[in-house]
């Protein structure tokens, strides 16, 4: 797929629309009731890093669920802070058996998961985050991808479901194309990659180093979700502008349980987890609504600028950028022995379908 021809899916990646009447597999959306399913006494500990904020809701309620349908015999116990793991050893520690499940990101460690970053590249036709969903959901059972998996012990759940990427950051606005040359920013995956071609500096900085990088000026802003990433790590508090519909895209985080633990369970424990994804989707979804009309309250009162890219530098980014990057992507897997081509036609099918429907 060629730039020029992506013009009007970018155009559409632009509107946000946050409706889930449907996820993957037409499972439509229901919650389970009390003490539901009968089975052993299970405990898992799920590793994650940082608090509880929006990009856990999903994980939150799919927890939730489970114990309340089984009355507490299985529990997935959620381990904030990186208590059991530094985030970017996570998949180590599935693989060693240190834990039942975890959260990762693959722009953390790109080489052990290289499949899964596809879905990292800039400017996909996802349009809403009911469509990421679906291609998440498809692309993760892949068997590309849970071989992928298998080799660090892990079986994918479900997605960290993210909203689009924006900028925030400090000093003078960047308002045209050129004033991004220079500038230190946190950015990662393809993300990154895009805001290198416009002639920014990306480097990858953990979530919980961020604060202290952008205080101390070691970089000048961070490309995170928006809104809720920013407010939960307070960036909004040391910045002075920030960008809106950039269409940069979006990384992925994915929880992924231990395999033999997942194995393990009984089949009415696998069938309840299938059953309660489609319910905790929604509840990340509605979170993130109530959680953007707080945040943005508290961006307008701090007076951060508002920085828009220009149609003219979209179609520089687009030409400079998109396209490259895929092609990028592609020859990199090719050179790892994969078929990146054949992998990156599945994400864009899979994104058409879900756009379709």
């Amino acid at each position: 797929m060629k730039v020029r021809s992506m013009a009007a899916l970018v155009a559409c990646s632009m509107v946000t629309v946050i409706t889930l009447g449907f996820v993957a597999g037409g499972v439509t959306v229901s919650t389970v009731q009390a003490a539901e399913v009968d089975g052993p006494k299970v405990k898992w500990l799920l590793s994650t890093w940082g608090k509880r904020r929006g990009i856990m809701e999903g994980m939150e309620s799919f927890s939730e669920q489970i114990s309340k349908a089984t009355d507490g015999n299985f529990e997935v116990s959620l381990q904030y802070g990186g208590v059991l793991s530094d985030p970017k050893e996570n998949l180590d520690g599935l693989k060693l058996g240190a834990f039942e499940a975890a959260m990762f990101c693959p722009v953390y460690h790109p080489s052990k998961t290289p499949a899964i970053t596809g879905l990292d590249l800039p400017f996909l036709p996802v349009t809403d985050l009911e469509a990421r969903v679906k291609v998440h959901e498809g692309y993760l059972h892949n068997p590309v991808v849970l071989d992928e998996l298998a080799r660090w012990n892990a079986y994918p759940l479900m997605t960290a479901l993210m909203p689009n990427y924006e900028v925030m950051g400090k000093g003078n606005a960047p308002k045209t194309i050129d004033d991004w040359k220079g500038l230190r920013l946190s950015a990662s995956g393809g993300i990154g990659d895009l805001m290198k071609s416009i002639g920014a500096i990306p480097t990858t900085v953990p979530a919980p180093e961020m604060y202290q990088s952008l205080e101390r000026g070691v970089m000048d802003g961070v490309a995170f979700p928006y809104t809720y990433a920013f407010a939960a790590y307070k960036l909004h508090e040391l910045s002075d502008w920030r960008t809106e519909k950039s269409s940069l895209g979006s990384l992925t985080c994915v929880l992924v349980a231990n395999k033999q633990a997942y194995e393990a369970l009984p089949p009415q424990y696998k069938e309840l987890i299938d059953r309660v994804k489609p319910a905790a989707y929604q509840h990340q979804v509605d979170t993130y609504v109530t959680i953007d009309e707080k945040n943005e309250k508290l961006f307008e009162e701090r007076g951060l600028e508002k920085v828009r890219f220009s149609e003219e530098d979209v179609e520089k980014i687009m030409d400079q950028a998109v396209q490259p990057s895929w092609d990028a992507w592609v020859a990199a897997r090719n050179s790892e022995g994969l078929d990146g081509q054949a992998l990156l036609d599945e994400i864009l099918a899979l994104a058409k379908d879900a756009n379709s429907n």
